[in-house]
């Protein structure tokens, strides 16, 4: 059987739904989604439409650092990143994420999204791939090229559906 976009849009919220009753006991309620490149605007697209409200990070987010010099950027990231997510309902979905990888914000972008993930579920559509044991995002010798240890995000879930495992 193929899996369609509504499928896995199903499969996805069944699996965020259990992942966000088990962060009600971890210290971190953040869960990150990832999903083959090719889909990511599809699923997007069917979530959204079964009422998830889903936040476009970057677009957000540049709104309320245009106006910032380069320091008060990297000052405020947290905060405004916070501001952003503050007034949504049990769980915020975040998407294109790219803007925290930007690397004038001297952001790591796990731990800011931790920090945020201490008070609130946040489900994060991850905008790299899980290659071996580790979470990319870009590719090596680019700079801002992160690569995150599995073993070392046992503190927040994954939800893998880039190679077919839905964990």
């Amino acid at each position: 059987m193929s899996l369609t976009i509504k499928n896995l849009k199903d499969l996805v919220i069944e699996k965020v739904n259990n992942a966000a009753i088990k962060s009600e006991c971890q210290s971190y309620k953040l869960i990150l989604v990832t999903v083959p490149e090719h889909l990511h605007c599809a699923l997007e697209m069917e979530l959204l439409s079964s009422s998830i409200s889903m936040i476009n990070l970057s677009k957000q987010l540049s709104r309320k650092l245009v106006s910032q010099s380069v320091n008060e950027r990297v000052d405020k990231l947290q905060e405004e990143v916070s501001e952003i997510t503050r007034y949504c309902n049990n769980s915020v979905w975040l998407s294109k994420i790219d803007i925290l990888f930007e690397t004038a914000l001297q952001c790591d972008p796990i731990m800011l999204l931790k920090n945020i993930a201490k008070s609130q579920v946040l489900v994060v559509i991850w905008p790299g791939e899980i290659v071996e044991n580790s979470m990319v995002y870009s590719k090596p010798g680019k700079q801002d090229y992160r690569s995150y240890l599995l073993k070392n995000l046992k503190d927040l879930q994954v939800i893998d559906t880039c190679n077919g495992v839905l964990r």
